[in-house]
């Protein structure tokens, strides 16, 4: 983790175009935000919650390789205007009038338990100017012809997903694209099933005798866990030092094999019993 933050660190005295910033003050610090959040998580015994965060680590991998395989530029500056667009529809659920706002005032009168004390006339007023402001962005030079692309497709409420205009139709076919298709099968639906709600076998057991409540901590899977989120970070942090500092890739590689990777592997298999020492897992 600490080499991820150095390598944002670096990356920031770099300098560079918006797409520089979209990849690294974004996808990248999120990416290290996630390991971060990992390390606490396996350190507390919290091996099933951190596929949460392994899964947006994946998320981000896949990001990040899409946008550095080719047309860098374009592709890094469609996240933007995607990202600026939801800012706006957050500044128009505040302005009465707006389509935004009826959508957004009906799903609110439900909620009877939220309470905004702030005025709604300074908050429109701020609305108003934030909206003027985002709208003025999305219309100049640069990126009007991808704001319009995304109004083109935009959903009845929503905007589809940043990188679908012309290009993939969700993640999944982006993995396709970049050849990832493994992994995503491999990992990014058992990561989804913990981030939905869905991995039912990971909390409830049946033993032939009695329905087993699992543990909310246990140790179970820590070897899997550590052995896909190293693998990603050496994928990622290689992706940037290609990218920004391509004469230190052999010095890298070599620090991966003879450093890292040894300590990856030599994480222990964990075997969980259950309290009569039977059924091990």
């Amino acid at each position: 983790m600490d080499y991820g933050v150095d390598l944002i660190n670096r990356c920031a005295q770099h300098g560079g175009s918006l797409a520089d910033l979209v990849i690294t003050a974004h996808f990248l610090k999120h990416f290290v935000t996630m390991l971060d959040a990992i390390e606490i998580q396996l350190s507390r015994g919290a091996i099933f919650s951190a596929g949460v965060s392994a899964r947006s680590m994946l998320e981000a991998y896949i990001y990040l390789a899409w946008i550095l395989e080719k047309d860098t530029e374009k592709r890094g500056r469609q996240f933007y205007v995607w990202h600026l667009r939801q800012r706006r529809v957050w500044a128009r659920r505040a302005i009465p009038g707006t389509p935004e706002h009826a959508h957004f005032k009906k799903h609110t009168t439900t909620l009877s338990d939220v309470k905004d004390a702030t005025n709604p006339a300074v908050l429109e007023k701020k609305a108003k100017k934030q909206d003027a402001d985002i709208s003025a962005i999305l219309t100049n030079t640069n990126n009007k012809p991808i704001n319009d692309a995304f109004d083109k497709i935009k959903k009845r409420h929503f905007d589809v997903s940043w990188y679908k205009p012309g290009r993939p139709s969700s993640i999944a076919d982006m993995a396709e694209r970049l050849r990832l298709d493994a992994e995503y099968d491999l990992f990014y639906s058992q990561f989804s099933d913990i981030s939905h709600a869905g991995a039912f076998e990971k909390h409830v057991k049946f033993d032939g005798k009695a329905v087993v409540f699992e543990p909310i901590r246990s140790p179970e899977g820590i070897r899997t866990t550590v052995t896909v989120v190293a693998t990603l970070a050496f994928r990622v942090f290689r992706l940037i030092i290609t990218k920004y500092f391509p004469q230190e890739i052999q010095s890298f590689s070599e620090s991966y094999i003879t450093q890292w990777r040894t300590r990856f592997l030599s994480v222990p298999d964990v075997i969980v019993r259950d309290v009569s020492g039977e059924n091990p897992r």
